[in-house]
């Protein structure tokens, strides 16, 4: 085989393992990213403010047998931001929003979407 021949074998090696390792990478990577939809409690005001709202998100650290939380609610392209909240992880597998965001925020929240 002549030189040539074997530089063209490697590089065609060295591409095709680093386009492997690129597509693993990157589903990988897609896998870890994706959001966890979650259903909150019928009742007011929280299922009213979820159905009126662009988005409402609740950003989340699970402990052992706890879970600090805090919520975002965009309405018209403002993001309201909830203060970190501590809650027992029975009450925020239950009901994750009303764990997580105070009952009278989400009543004025929900007023605005009016």
């Amino acid at each position: 085989m002549s030189k040539r021949h074997i530089a063209k074998t490697n590089i065609f090696k060295i591409l095709a393992m680093t386009l492997t390792l690129l597509v693993i990478s990157t589903s990988s990577l897609a896998e870890l990213n994706q959001p966890a939809k979650v259903y909150t409690q019928k009742g007011y005001p929280f299922e009213g403010l979820v159905k009126r709202s662009e988005q409402v998100t609740i950003i989340y650290t699970k402990g052992t047998d706890n879970v600090s939380c805090r919520v975002e609610v965009s309405q018209d392209g403002q993001i309201w931001q909830g203060e970190k909240r501590s809650t027992s992880l029975k009450k925020f597998t239950q009901k994750p929003l009303r764990s997580c965001m105070d009952r009278v925020e989400a009543k004025k929240l929900l007023a605005k979407t009016f």
